[in-house]
């Protein structure tokens, strides 16, 4: 079992990240293709956390470098893949290519400072 989102790998029996809070998975997704998806927009990262995308974006935002998102539960359709039925929802950013290396440092950031959502006690 893996984690999709740091990718630490967990024995048989886990289901959920004890570091990102979210649901393992039983194989990593193949390294994304860093492929222009459009002239000088470039895919960077895939994720099925909300909450860190969102922050990811926050910052690319606040940081000025232009993005795009591709979401929702058809993705893997998008890609060619029907390997799996119902899909799990998920997102790809892709980013401007020639700040490509800037937004890396800045999902990288953002990943390290991201902490699991816990609910408020009462």
């Amino acid at each position: 079992m893996f984690c999709p989102q740091c990718e630490a790998e967990y024995r048989e029996g886990f289901t959920e990240c004890s570091d990102c809070g979210v649901a393992l998975v039983e194989a990593l997704a193949p390294p994304l293709d860093r492929a222009e998806v459009a002239p000088g927009l470039t895919a960077m990262m895939e994720t099925v956390n909300v909450e860190e995308l969102g922050e990811i974006v926050d910052r690319l935002e606040k940081a000025g470098v232009p993005y795009t998102i591709e979401a929702g539960t058809a993705l893997a359709l998008l890609d060619g893949r029907d390997d799996e039925v119902p899909h799990p929802w998920q997102a790809r950013l892709s980013v401007a290519t020639e700040l490509l290396e800037r937004a890396e440092r800045i999902v990288e950031q953002a990943r390290r400072s991201h902490r699991p959502y816990e609910p408020p006690v009462g």
